[in-house]
């Protein structure tokens, strides 16, 4: 009887584990943060190669945060108090939001005029190229910056995932086919293709990939965490952040996963 009383707290306790957890918006002296929300219930999992079913994959499964999820455009906000968001509507009845600590995603309330979505405390609602952030601790007022078309297939019909940055003009293409990606840097001048492993995957809202290589001239690593970004000389907006690692150099960028188009 007591190993089945103990199993039976073991099982209460995992499932309390990887129940979703939300974090929301948090007023602070010199800035009003709105966090995100972790989407999912999986947690970190961390691993140094790919598992046997994941390695008969095509290309690893990647975090749905890190995708528009069918919507065309991303839009980038620029919100008073300072905060700076994404949002993406793949169909009338939600909205998704990264924020510059993850991904969170609402549902459509009904309202009289403008487009509002709203999930517990937290509610978004945009008239026009204005919206408005709320919820129990403050509010963001917000006014569209920018938009861009999401990156698909069509411009990238081989890619699962596509990021870039500048000074020096770099991009990095991971295949759908394959463990592998290719690093095209300053300014085209060079390329060089890995295969890697998943060193760690984390799902939800605040989601973080790490791919490792050691197949190139230098060790690789491949850091991707879901979160609003800014390409930093035209301020387009992506749903990912991107630290690329190659020898002794860095590269910080912006990034998004590649889907077909609606």
């Amino acid at each position: 009887m007591p190993n089945a009383l103990q199993a039976g707290k073991d099982r209460r306790a995992l499932i309390r584990r990887y129940r979703p957890s939300f974090r929301w918006l948090a007023l602070s002296a010199a800035s009003l943060l709105l966090t995100a929300c972790a989407g999912g219930a999986q947690q970190g999992v961390k691993s140094t190669a790919p598992s046997a079913g994941l390695a008969a994959l095509k290309s690893p499964l990647m975090p749905s945060a890190f995708f528009a999820d069918g919507g065309e455009t991303f839009t980038a906000w620029r919100c008073t108090p300072s905060q700076d968001l994404v949002t993406t509507t793949p169909d009338d009845r939600r909205l998704r939001l990264w924020t510059a600590l993850g991904e969170t995603e609402l549902p459509s309330a009904v309202v009289g005029a403008g487009s509002r979505y709203q999930l517990g405390g937290v509610s978004f609602w945009r008239q026009g190229r204005d919206a408005r952030v709320e919820s129990d601790n403050g509010r963001l007022v917000c006014t569209l910056a920018s938009e861009r078309q999401t990156t698909t297939r069509k411009a990238h019909p081989d890619t699962i995932f596509y990021a870039s940055g500048n000074e020096p003009g770099w991009n990095v293409s991971l295949d759908r086919n394959s463990h592998s990606l290719t690093l095209v840097s300053d300014y085209g001048q060079a390329t060089d293709t890995f295969d890697y492993r998943v060193a760690s995957v984390k799902n939800g809202g605040d989601a973080r990939m790490v791919l490792v290589s050691d197949s190139g001239r230098y060790p690789m690593e491949l850091d991707l965490r879901a979160g609003a970004c800014f390409d930093d000389m035209s301020g387009q907006p992506w749903p990912v952040k991107v630290t690329l690692r190659y020898g002794a150099r860095e590269f910080q960028g912006c990034g998004q996963g590649v889907e077909a188009s609606r």
